[in-house]
C-alpha cells in the first residue's frame, strides 16, 4: 500500500471525527446545561508498530510515523453562563455538581442519571421532575421529592425545599469523585458508569431558584474549530487524490513493457 495514502487516509478519518464531535455541540448551544464534548488528536505510530508487523524496520517510514489519530473524547465541566428567569422551578447550580435524578429503568447506580438542566415542574403526583424527561428528581435519601402544587416553593441554596414554612425535603446535589466515568447517554443526562461503583459525595455548588444554566459551548471558538476541521479534512483528501495518480501514472507509464 502507498504509505502516503495512508497517511492521508488517516488524517480524513480523524478531522472527520472532529467535524462529528464539534458540530454536536453547535447544535446544542442553546441546550440549557449542557456540557460540550472535547476532541484530542495524537500521532499514530508507524503501521509496522502499530500492527505488529514482523518486519524489518524502514528509517525513512519511522520517521514519518502513522499520521494522524483521535484520542478519546472528554467531557468538559466549565460552567455555563447563569441567567434569571424568575420562574420558582427554575434551577442553576453555580460551582460544581449534579442534580440526581431517577431512570425508568435499572437498579442502584443503573438507576441514577445525572444533569445539569435545572428545568423543573411537577407531574400529576405532585412530584418534582424535570420538564424535558419527566424523569424524578431525587432528595438526599434517593427518593422523590412531593410538593403541594398550591403552595408557593421557595428553594435554599443548599437545597432545602420549604412550603407553608416547613421544609419538604432537600434535593441532591452531587459530585462524583471521579467525573472522567460519567458518560452521555441522551436528552442532556449523564449515566454513572457501570464498570464499578463510584461514590457520589455532596457537591460544593449551591443552587439558585429562579435561574438556569446556559450551555457551556462557545459557539465562535467551535465554529473555527469546525472550520479547522473541515478544511484539514479537505487537504488530507486532496493529497489522497494525488497519491491515487501517481500510483495511476506509475501503472500506466512507468509499468510499461517496452
Amino acid at each position: 500500500m502507498n504509505y502516503g495514502l495512508y497517511l492521508s487516509a488517516a488524517g480524513v478519518i480523524t478531522n472527520l471525527h472532529r467535524q462529528d464531535v464539534l458540530a454536536n455541540n453547535l447544535a446544542n448551544v442553546n441546550t440549557v446545561g449542557f456540557k460540550p464534548d472535547t476532541v484530542y488528536t495524537r500521532q499514530r505510530l508507524p503501521q509496522r508498530q502499530e500492527a505488529a508487523l514482523p518486519i524489518k524496520p524502514h528509517w525513512l517510514l519511522e520517521q514519518l510515523g502513522g499520521g494522524q489519530a483521535a484520542n478519546p473524547t472528554f467531557l468538559s465541566f466549565r460552567q455555563g453562563n447563569l441567567l434569571e428567569t424568575g420562574n420558582d422551578l427554575d434551577l442553576a447550580i453555580d460551582g460544581d455538581g449534579f442534580l440526581v435524578v431517577s431512570a425508568t429503568s435499572g437498579t442502584g447506580n443503573e438507576s441514577i442519571r445525572l444533569t445539569r438542566d435545572g428545568r423543573l415542574t411537577l407531574n400529576a403526583n405532585g412530584e418534582l421532575i424535570l420538564a424535558a424527561t419527566g424523569m424524578r428528581v431525587l432528595d438526599v435519601n434517593d427518593q422523590p421529592i412531593r410538593l403541594d402544587g398550591a403552595a408557593k416553593v421557595e428553594i435554599k441554596s443548599t437545597g432545602e425545599v420549604i412550603q407553608d414554612g416547613q421544609v419538604r425535603a432537600t434535593i441532591q446535589i452531587t459530585s462524583p469523585a471521579d467525573p472522567s466515568r460519567l458518560t452521555k447517554v441522551g436528552d442532556n443526562l449523564l449515566r454513572l458508569s457501570s464498570s464499578g461503583p463510584i461514590e457520589r459525595a455532596p457537591a460544593g455548588g449551591r443552587l439558585l431558584q429562579g435561574h438556569l444554566e446556559a450551555s457551556a459551548v462557545d459557539p465562535i471558538m467551535t465554529l473555527n474549530a469546525m472550520i479547522s476541521a473541515t478544511k484539514a479534512a479537505q487537504a488530507n483528501i486532496k493529497m489522497m487524490q494525488y497519491h491515487d495518480h501517481i500510483m495511476g501514472q506509475a501503472v500506466n507509464t512507468l509499468g510499461r513493457v517496452a
